[in-house]
């Protein structure tokens, strides 16, 4: 139960943060935004609890992160570009999806120390 508590209050900050951000930008920057952080944040996370866990691993991954980004969104934006305009949609698509990526293994190679790399 304190895991699932942990989530669903994790999860309230994340959705809060997403709409701070929603606030102040289109919803178009405010998909490239919180998803590139959230992934860049989510692989630093990762490689940071190579070396020690802690108690905030639930709250902060699943629960905040996991409602901070947004795949929901973004594939409906990427299905409204792929309906659009095909070649647009496709560079959207994997433009967000490769700048995700790159952001969380920046993230995780920046923060897991000297742990060797299992990839």
């Amino acid at each position: 139960m304190q895991k699932g508590i942990q989530v669903f209050l994790g999860g309230m900050v994340g959705s809060l943060l997403r709409y701070l951000i929603q606030l102040y930008t289109s919803t178009s920057i405010m998909l490239w935004v919180v998803n590139i952080l959230g992934s860049f944040v989510l692989g630093s996370l990762n490689g940071y609890y190579l070396k020690k866990g802690t108690p905030a691993r639930l709250f902060l991954t699943t629960g905040m992160l996991g409602a901070f980004t947004t795949f929901s969104t973004f594939t409906g934006n990427w299905f409204n570009q792929l309906q659009e305009h095909a070649v647009l949609g496709i560079f959207y698509g994997l433009a967000m999806t490769i700048a995700c990526f790159i952001a969380a293994f920046l993230g995780y190679f920046l923060n897991r120390g000297k742990q060797a790399w299992n990839g």
